[in-house]
């Protein structure tokens, strides 16, 4: 390392900018129209907005144009109320301040907006065009469950804080960045030409890995290559790169070319193909180290890596501090760190090392590598996606060296089919054999015992511990090179596991998350050894199972629901269930699926049931009285110890006393279930109401509860003045989505719980509500004001 200045350098300027950004905020950017949006009660608000086309970027059925250099001005009287506030927008690198004394401002500047547009209104706009767009401003989502994807977070990063639905949009001036807009037109037309030939899933796929184009990636597809670890193959990265430069520069150099001109050509079409993939994190790492490979070939110096990497690392992070939180930046440097650093441990290790070469010192070198990448980004593998995937050490020794098979026949083929269309179509559909490959091999490795490993996320102190382990095993290794190193790499790898799955598996207490998933009903228990989910829908939250339940489950080390309850088949309560049963082969799975009793079964709970029995989870009807206790506990009422955690069914009853009217299929006959856990009991109501919730009362099978869980998401028609007076809750938790069309929760179902002084929690304000207790002690705990 003395020998590396340069690196050295870069180094402490990275440490320094981590500190920057860690403990001072470096590179925080405020949006005032962000701030405006987010505090508006309505949502959204109407706008005119003045600016230029920076990027297009054509979805599925809208095209995202981002504009910069944005005069922004709000309409309509409705919309111009706002409370007293102040908010900082940013100009020219200088802070403003407005305030806005109970009404928006007349205008404002902002750096960047998002605008979606119909594709139509968008078909004439090109890059560099000065448009004027009327249209609603909205907030991108912020993390409202624990593991959840956190919109704002990500768009903030790239220092844009609103997106604005249009409505009108017109070009104000017709100049363009030539260069730009044609790459841009370029990649279209290429994505349309690899599409027609290979079709929509094979077409898509390899237009993400040649044009980083991934808007219409088949979800399925893109989310098995994740669960596989080889999702790197769809960004542009130093595989692409350095296919593509050191292909063009070699094939120059062997034509008498020059150093200086080979290599400036070589940096030249790379920037240009940078420059149309998108300039991801990945793209431009791997730019600027070609460029530094170049530099080093010209002026006749070696090419080192860890300074390269180094100076690339230091680059992007004076551009943009908040690029090392980024996880492309994390796994994109994560993995040649792990290549310069920890494959020399491996190789002496498995005695691969040595000068001498043969297939087999070929094949232990391959190994090497693929487990030092693999072990240096556990980390970020774990905080991100919170799986491990074991057999990717495998997989990418096939994958990564068919890839520049694949490029090369997508490239060659993407030529060819202009010249003479036989042979292109010949090689693009190789290509396409090349991926169905891939798709065969990941679905295989999912399937084998322990295909995933799911560990949940881990605190930042334990990463720091598992990096400081690694640090120190590497040095060690430079001093006293033994193959003891090597084997300390797995342990330490094991022990980051155990340790990340440790704390969700927690036998002194139990664990309760009301999850925040809109206008419906979510719920997870946790505790001696078992995972229940109650519910889990919502009717105003698009894929509420795969973008809120499942991530939120596998953050917390749970990839496996020992049972489901059911409480009634509402939308609002089994969308999501619904999403989890069909996706089990790459997500949670699911042993149990529980339903009323088959007397309350209407279509929807039939049709919910055939799902499950086809994905291979069993399905039960439970009846009133049932109980269900945690692993390894006695299976009897008798069993009283203050240590057993029990679910007990209390509703809808079946036999109905005489003079009680029965409960109608649907809300009334909600499945109703008691939780206790020593001196903590908590009730779960659904959507139960009327005559439902009226023999509840009149049988005397309710008693007091700490917390209770509010039916019918806070209707008024729910929670009775004589409910309460059963159930005396010291707490109770509604779920119901922001702004929804019901209501909900009723003013007066909140004025009933206030009365009788019971500390209410609700999803719309405080997200995601968790509740812990050991049985003595119980703690309530509001996620968004946690955060």
């Amino acid at each position: 390392m003395k020998r590396r200045p340069l690196c050295i350098f870069c180094v402490l300027f990275l440490t320094v900018q981590a500190i920057r950004v860690l403990f001072f905020g470096a590179g925080d950017y405020t949006s005032a129209l962000g701030q405006i949006v987010n505090r508006n009660n309505k949502g959204e608000i109407n706008l005119i907005l003045t600016g230029t086309a920076d990027r297009i970027d054509e979805k599925e059925s809208v095209t995202a144009v981002r504009v910069k250099g944005n005069a922004v001005s709000f309409y309509s009287g409705s919309d111009r109320k706002i409370a007293r506030q102040s908010v900082f927008g940013k100009s020219d690198g200088h802070r403003s301040s407005y305030d806005f004394s109970q009404e928006l401002p007349r205008k404002i500047w902002e750096e960047k907006v998002l605008v979606y547009l119909e594709k139509e209104d968008a078909a004439h706009i090109k890059i560099g065009n000065k448009l004027k767009i009327k249209g609603k401003a909205s907030a991108f989502e912020t993390a409202r469950n624990p593991g959840n994807f956190d919109q704002r977070a990500y768009y903030k990063r790239q220092k844009i804080g609103a997106y604005v639905w249009a409505d009108e949009v017109g070009i104000l001036s017709g100049q363009t960045e030539c260069i730009r807009q044609f790459l841009h037109e370029f990649r279209q037309g290429w994505k349309k030409l690899l599409v027609g030939c290979l079709g929509s899933y094979y077409g898509n796929t390899i237009s993400a890995i040649l044009l980083g184009e991934k808007g219409d990636l088949d979800p399925y597809m893109k989310k098995l290559y994740q669960k596989n670890g080889i999702g790197h193959l769809l960004a542009i990265s130093g595989l692409h790169m350095s296919f593509i430069g050191s292909g063009l520069y070699g094939f120059l150099r062997k034509r008498g070319v020059g150093f200086p001109v080979s290599g400036a050509v070589g940096t030249i079409v790379l920037l240009f193909y940078t420059v149309m993939t998108g300039a991801s994190i990945s793209a431009l790492r791997a730019l600027i180290m070609f460029s530094v490979r170049m530099g080093a070939e010209v002026t006749g110096r070696d090419y080192d890596l860890p300074t390269s990497l180094a100076v690339a690392a230091a680059l992007l992070s004076a551009k943009d501090p908040l690029c090392l939180s980024d996880a492309g930046f994390l796994f994109s440097f994560g993995s040649l760190c792990g290549i310069c650093m920890l494959t020399p441990l491996f190789e002496c290790l498995f005695g691969c090392g040595t000068e001498k070469k043969n297939i087999w010192t070929h094949m232990g070198k391959a190994v090497s590598a693929s487990l030092a990448v693999n072990l240096f980004l556990l980390g970020p593998m774990l905080y991100f996606y919170f799986e491990i995937p074991p057999y990717s050490v495998f997989l990418n020794l096939f994958v990564i060296p068919a890839l520049p098979v694949i490029m090369g026949t997508g490239l060659s083929g993407s030529v060819m089919i202009l010249l003479v269309k036989p042979i292109g179509i010949i090689l693009l559909k190789s290509s396409g054999v090349i991926l169905w490959a891939y798709d065969r091999l990941c679905s295989a490795a999912v399937m084998l015992p322990f295909g995933r490993i799911t560990a949940g996320k881990p605190s930042v102190q334990l990463l720091v511990a598992y990096y400081v382990i690694l640090f120190a095993l590497y040095g060690m290794y430079r001093r006293f090179p033994k193959k003891i190193w090597g084997y300390m790499l797995f342990v330490s790898a094991a022990f980051l596991i155990v340790l990340c799955g440790a704390k969700t598996r927690d036998i002194e207490g139990i664990k309760i998350t009301v999850l925040d998933v809109g206008q419906g009903d979510g719920i997870v228990l946790s505790g001696k050894g078992k995972n229940y989910l109650i519910d889990g829908g919502s009717s105003d939250v698009k894929q509420a199972g795969a973008q809120r339940i499942e991530p939120y489950l596998l953050s917390e080390g749970i990839g496996c629901l020992d049972y489901v309850f059911v409480t009634h088949g509402d939308e609002d309560h089994i969308s999501g269930i619904r999403e989890l049963l069909e996706g089990q082969k790459l997500g949670v799975r699911i042993d149990t699926l529980v339903l009323p009793p088959e007397e309350y079964h209407d279509e929807k709970l039939a049709d919910l049931a055939r799902i499950a029995v086809e994905n291979g989870t069993r399905v039960v009807s439970v009846k009133t009285g049932a109980n269900i206790y945690g692993r390894g506990e006695r299976q009897t009422e008798k069993n009283d110890s203050k240590e057993v955690m029990r679910l007990r069914c209390i509703g809808p009853l079946t036999d109905i006393p005489q003079g009680l009217t029965k409960p109608k299929a649907g809300n009334e006959a909600s499945l109703v279930l008691e939780f206790s856990y020593g001196n903590f009991d908590m009730l779960f109501t659904g959507d139960v109401e009327g005559a439902g919730e009226e023999l509840l009362v009149k049988s005397d099978v309710l008693r007091k509860y700490e917390i209770l869980k509010c039916a019918h998401h806070g209707s008024k028609n729910s929670g009775t003045a004589a409910f309460l007076e059963k159930t005396d809750p010291r707490a109770a938790i509604i779920s119901a989505g922001i702004d929804n069309r019901y209501g909900h929760p009723h003013e007066e179902t909140l004025n009933r719980l206030k009365k009788r002084k019971v500390k209410t929690y609700n999803t719309q304000t405080d997200g995601a509500v968790t509740i812990k207790s050991d049985g003595i002690q119980i703690s309530i705990e509001s996620f968004l004001l946690s955060k």
